[in-house]
């Protein structure tokens, strides 16, 4: 079996007075108590890792993210013994999150509040990702890093139909507007995560959930070299978390770094069929 060695960081930033971020590390959540940049860490063979990006500014945002990563624990428990596919836990608890911060949206005065959602999962040496809204998954493999999410912004939707070039897109006005989060009455829209195809790890393979706070400071590239420069997953973060307050900390910066280690060649699974494959938090 994998060693898999996680580190969770989030710092506030240089702007702004309350963290709005949180992030999952296997049941371990952020303590917003914290002054500086909060740290934690886990070492599994296998878990299920997420960030979040609360929106709806005072303590609004922060709610809705303390609410999505609530939710998720309370799933991780629940569903422990379920036969169940990762897309229809992801449908699953996605709809409950929702509904949750709808409610609170209610309870509250119609005070709209909302978050992302990034999420990694890895089981049986196989790694899945989706991603609801602008926070970001990536993998560093072979010095190279990849995003494997997709973002839900109008300004990624203009890039694909080609009508706005990559250059243009880093200062439009709308850059942060979202299409999808977590957040959204059900007779607005229908909320549908994005997941990436399921994939086989490998060693030395290093997995990267963030909030934009870390993404609109750094290039993908100035990312890329962090983690080229950096071996183990606490430096990588808490360099990430550096080099994104330098560059200005505009808002709360958030990151999970998981690296598969002492993976065996013989060992390594075959990728499952989507929507076939039995999902439980244990082996």
């Amino acid at each position: 079996m994998p060693i898999i060695n996680s580190v969770a960081a989030s710092n506030v930033g240089n702007v702004r007075e309350n963290n709005e971020d949180n992030f999952f590390l296997n049941g371990k959540t952020l303590d917003t108590s914290i002054t500086g940049t909060a740290i934690t860490s886990d070492q599994v063979d296998s878990g299920l890792f997420a960030v979040c990006d609360g929106m709806g500014g005072e303590e609004h945002g922060e709610t809705a993210a303390v609410i999505a990563v609530d939710t998720l624990n309370e799933y991780y428990h629940q569903i422990l013994e379920e036969n169940t596919s990762f897309d229809e836990w992801l449908e699953l608890y996605a709809d409950e999150a929702n509904a949750r911060i709808c409610a609170e949206i209610e309870k509250n005065g119609g005070k709209r509040m909302g978050t992302t959602f990034a999420v990694l999962y890895i089981q049986d040496q196989t790694a899945y990702i989706s991603n609801i809204g602008d926070s970001r998954a990536y993998l560093f493999r072979n010095h190279q890093l990849t995003q494997l999410s997709k973002d839900h912004t109008q300004i990624r939707r203009l890039l694909d139909m080609g009508i706005l070039t990559a250059e243009h897109a880093k200062t439009h006005p709308d850059r942060h507007k979202l299409t999808q989060h977590l957040g959204i009455f059900p007779d607005e829209m229908v909320i549908e995560a994005f997941a990436a195809e399921p994939m086989q790890i490998e060693g030395e393979d290093v997995f990267l959930l963030c909030s934009d706070g870390l993404t609109d400071m750094l290039e993908d590239q100035e990312i890329e070299t962090i983690l080229r420069q950096y071996a183990s997953p606490q430096d990588t973060a808490l360099e990430l978390i550096a080099a994104a307050l330098q560059s200005g900390g505009k808002d709360n910066v958030t990151v999970v770094v998981v690296k598969v280690c002492d993976l065996k060649e013989s060992h390594k699974s075959t990728v499952p069929e989507k929507r076939k494959r039995p999902f439980s938090f244990f082996n």
